[in-house]
């Protein structure tokens, strides 16, 4: 779909065909159905995006990555101006915002991976997962998470699944009308070997073999039958979930050759059977066509 990204990482889709994605170029970059690429805004570190009800760009900022803040910001495409969303909660400043997911009522999540980057596999259970309301209120929805990272909304907006990557796993919550998550519960079982404290440096030393093997979890994407899918970087692999629970193999691609270093998922094409794919460490966004159609973001019409 797109190639030469510089800072792959996150994307996202519209109904009408346009794809935003995170670059090191911009707040935000995006492919227009005609081909043309522009770019919105200053470079903000940005890691997962989403769109909102009116079409804007949610953006998280993953700013420890270069010492810098790493607030929640939203991106309008049509004055080109980025605000701030949330910069800090509970009297601390946010660093390491990471994926969002937006409700068709509105309300915003992000996780908040952790008051640090590198320790790939934590033992400090410091991420969170925080809540935008439609009023502006800014809240932690949920706490003592290790590593989290990806986030998705599912059918009917009834739960939020996160992925873990510390412990290379899934959790679900039920949410509320208020917007609150109840009932967190493992989704699925471990997806590969992760050790305690393992640093990115020392998964990419490992051989393709072992790397292959790794469990460590980004991107989330649900389908419409109810199959949660999953990008495990480090292994080059996209797993499902489906909903008996079994976690299945879709991609794996240990050379790299199409996807190398898959992070976030989205759904589009007339249909949403189109599953795009960032593949951060060749800089491209690819795509596959699903039998079954994504579950719609909020800038889709609901049961569309």
């Amino acid at each position: 779909m797109l190639d030469g990204i510089a800072g792959a990482e996150g994307l996202a889709s519209a109904p009408n065909g346009r794809l935003a994605f995170s670059t090191a170029k911009a707040a935000v970059g995006i492919l227009e159905p005609d081909g043309t690429v522009r770019y919105v805004g200053p470079s903000i570190e940005t890691g997962g995006i989403a769109f909102d009800r009116q079409g804007r760009v949610v953006a998280a900022s993953v700013g420890a990555l270069r010492n810098r803040p790493g607030p929640l910001r939203r991106i309008d495409l049509v004055s080109n101006t980025v605000e701030v969303l949330a910069s800090e909660l509970e009297g601390r400043r946010l660093v390491a915002s990471n994926c969002p997911a937006v409700a068709h009522d509105g309300t915003i999540y992000c996780s908040h991976s952790g008051w640090s980057v590198g320790n790939i596999g934590t033992t400090s259970a410091e991420g969170f997962i925080y809540a935008v309301d439609t009023r502006g209120s800014v809240r932690i929805v949920a706490r003592r998470l290790r590593g989290a990272n990806g986030l998705c909304i599912g059918r009917g907006d009834r739960h939020l699944y996160a992925a873990l990557t510390a412990e290379g796993r899934v959790m679900r919550w039920e949410r509320e009308a208020n917007g609150d998550l109840v009932n967190p519960a493992y989704y699925g079982p471990v997806l590969g070997s992760v050790f305690p404290n393992q640093t990115a440096t020392e998964i990419r030393a490992l051989d393709k073999a072992a790397r292959g093997r790794t469990g460590y979890c980004d991107g989330l994407a649900m389908d419409e039958a109810g199959n949660l899918f999953v990008t495990l970087p480090f292994a080059n692999r996209i797993v499902a979930i489906t909903p008996q629970g079994n976690a299945l193999t879709l991609v794996h691609d240990p050379e790299g050759t199409t996807i190398d270093f898959p992070t976030n998922l989205a759904w589009g094409g007339k249909d949403r059977r189109k599953l795009f794919v960032v593949s951060r460490g060749s800089g491209k966004i690819v795509s596959a066509v699903m039998p079954y159609p994504g579950v719609p973001g909020a800038n889709w019409p609901a049961g569309q």
